[in-house]
């Protein structure tokens, strides 16, 4: 009996690989697709996505500084609404990029120079926000109206891109300076209250990056090594800084009283990934990082030595594949902002 069992099972030929973009031949049809959100839900001009603490999925509207926000995605009983916070056409004017703790709360920035939606000349006065993702506040209170933020800075207009690093610190792509910044907002004020003054700012003025206008230029950070890889867009590269690195290199002038902005020097980084087409969106997970091509729309997995290993063209076209983001259930979402949809790739 325990010879003819052992013929029926067959020999073991190892684990099957598997990957979220598929092990096919990297065409769109290698993969399945699962449209969670589109034009008919009133999507317009999606940019970026995001997971909360509770499994829910956000999405960035440019156009209209809109916030979707979808419960139970992918799922039969999805639903969606979406929000406009009271004072959006300053902080969530044209959000381009999100990025969550995954304990309740998540920064934002918007590409944008700060003309309150066309209604004055461009100041400059702009950057990154935190928010709740409380639903009673998010969008909901507007104490003195300033809206339901938590917090903000104001010292990178076109900001393009934003990954959280720990308690209120973040890390942003400022594309008017061409710098990769940290900011750290300490304790929030509150919603929708105004006092910013306890920012800590460090500028990482060695490092260079290229804005592309009207493209992502995502970031997010390898918690267990510190690494923050960059999405340098204009030149066509990713890049990796240490966080852990550098050293301040003295006091830079400050738009908020009160905001300490400094230089920050001797940072170690370098180039991961070259010669890639406008790359946007990033995504990390299980020792791999998903670039998504803006210039393609192509996403492309590699090592964390920087080896491509697969590609899967989304036949999204030219520069309308923005952010991407691996999901609680490891699967990659999308944004097809050609189409004005969030989609699900199922392998």
């Amino acid at each position: 009996m325990l010879m003819i069992l052992l013929a029926c099972t067959g020999p073991d030929t190892g684990p099957v690989e598997t990957s979220p973009i598929g092990v096919g031949d990297g065409s769109p049809g290698s993969v399945g697709w699962t449209t969670i959100l589109d034009s008919d839900g009133d999507l317009t001009d999606p940019r970026d996505l995001g997971f909360d603490e509770d499994g829910r999925l956000w999405v960035a509207n440019r156009e209209d500084d809109a916030t979707f926000i979808i419960t139970d995605p992918g799922t039969n009983s999805q639903e969606h609404e979406r929000r406009v916070d009271p004072y959006a056409e300053h902080f969530m004017e044209e959000t381009s990029a999100l990025s969550f703790d995954g304990n309740g709360q998540f920064g934002s920035c918007g590409e944008t120079r700060n003309t309150y939606n066309g209604q004055s000349p461009p100041n400059d006065y702009t950057g990154p926000v935190l928010w709740t993702t409380n639903l009673d506040i998010f969008a909901n209170v507007n104490p003195i109206g300033l809206g339901s933020h938590l917090d903000m800075l104001h010292e990178s207009p076109n900001c393009v891109g934003i990954a959280w690093q720990a308690d209120n610190i973040y890390w942003v792509f400022d594309g008017k300076n061409g710098d990769i910044v940290q900011y750290d907002f300490q304790g929030d004020h509150g919603p929708g209250m105004d006092d910013h003054s306890d920012g800590i700012i460090h500028r990482l003025t060695e490092v260079e990056v290229s804005f592309e206008k009207d493209a992502p230029g995502h970031m997010v950070i390898d918690h267990e090594t510190g690494l923050l890889y960059v999405a340098d867009t204009g030149a066509g590269r990713v890049l990796w800084i240490d966080t852990a690195s550098g050293e301040d290199a003295g006091r830079l002038v400050a738009s908020d009283p009160g905001v300490k902005q400094r230089e920050w020097e001797g940072v170690d980084w370098g180039v991961l990934i070259e010669g890639l087409d406008k790359p946007g969106g990033l995504a990390l997970g299980d020792g791999a990082l998903y670039v998504a091509e803006w210039g393609s729309g192509v996403i492309v997995e590699f090592d964390l030595q920087g080896t491509e290993l697969r590609s899967l063209d989304t036949g999204f076209g030219e520069e309308a594949l923005y952010g991407i983001e691996l999901g609680p259930d490891g699967k990659l979402w999308v944004v097809d902002n050609g189409t004005a949809s969030v989609s699900r790739i199922d392998p």
